[in-house]
């Protein structure tokens, strides 16, 4: 079941030279959860059910934690009936 979807952008501030390879860390761990994944220059957008996602999101925090102790996140989160992410672009294909 779709009724969430999650757009997320992990930045750790204290680890300039590793950021990279935490934020790869977070999307490999979103890719092998979740089959929608779309990763996008700016943020990782995962779709979903709700509650999977939000466990995946705290998830995602633990993980860049092991390598930051210092991380910002911007989250937007979309529930209830959504169209999920080819709905809202498929016009621009």
């Amino acid at each position: 079941m779709i009724n969430c979807s999650i757009a997320l952008q992990i930045l750790p501030l204290d680890n300039h030279d590793g950021r990279l390879e935490i934020i790869d860390k977070v999307i490999y761990f979103l890719q092998s959860k979740h089959s929608n994944v779309k990763v996008t220059p700016f943020e990782t957008v995962i779709e979903g059910e709700f509650n999977d996602l939000m466990d995946s999101l705290k998830e995602c925090f633990v993980l860049a934690g092991e390598d930051s102790n210092n991380i910002f996140a911007n989250v937007k989160i979309n529930y209830g009936d959504i169209l999920t992410t080819d709905e809202k672009i498929k016009k621009f294909n």
